[in-house]
């Protein structure tokens, strides 16, 4: 997965997204991101002008000592993270965070194409999972029903 911005990044008034290159399943696509995480990359995109980084078209957004990051890099900092938060747990990474946030888009939108879109899913087939009822849904679903 390789995060390249400017012509990547797409953060100006009107857009809020990302292009992610060869992600998952090697399937390339616009994420939306929230006005939260624009904010946050607006900051960090001064940072990096102000300190001499890189900041052309072609170049990498997260770069370390040894270069861009890699999927690998990228799986050990949210370990590290998960780590030092005290919610790691054995068998938790980046896909269970991805999992997470698919759960949540669609008990918030109830819309298996906004998942779908977000997660760049070719079928919507592969989609599905993320539309498994809860328990919690289902009990506000039949609370009062018979009284």
């Amino acid at each position: 997965m390789s995060f390249i911005f400017k012509g990547h990044l797409k953060i100006g008034y009107a857009d809020s997204k990302i292009f992610v290159r060869d992600g998952k399943a090697a399937v390339s696509g616009h994420v939306v991101i929230n006005e939260s995480l624009k904010k946050h990359l607006k900051a960090f995109l001064t940072w990096k002008t102000s300190t001499g980084e890189p900041t052309k078209e072609e170049d990498f957004l997260f770069v370390g000592q040894r270069g861009r990051w890699t999927s690998q890099a990228i799986q050990q900092i949210v370990k590290k993270y998960l780590k030092k938060l005290n919610l790691y747990q054995t068998g938790k990474s980046v896909h269970t965070l991805r999992h997470s946030y698919a759960v949540e888009v669609y008990a918030k939108a109830k819309d298996l194409r906004v998942v779908q879109k977000q997660l760049r899913h070719v079928s919507l087939q592969s989609t599905l999972v993320y539309a498994d009822v809860t328990d919690q849904t289902i009990s506000d679903q039949i609370k009062g029903l018979w009284n």
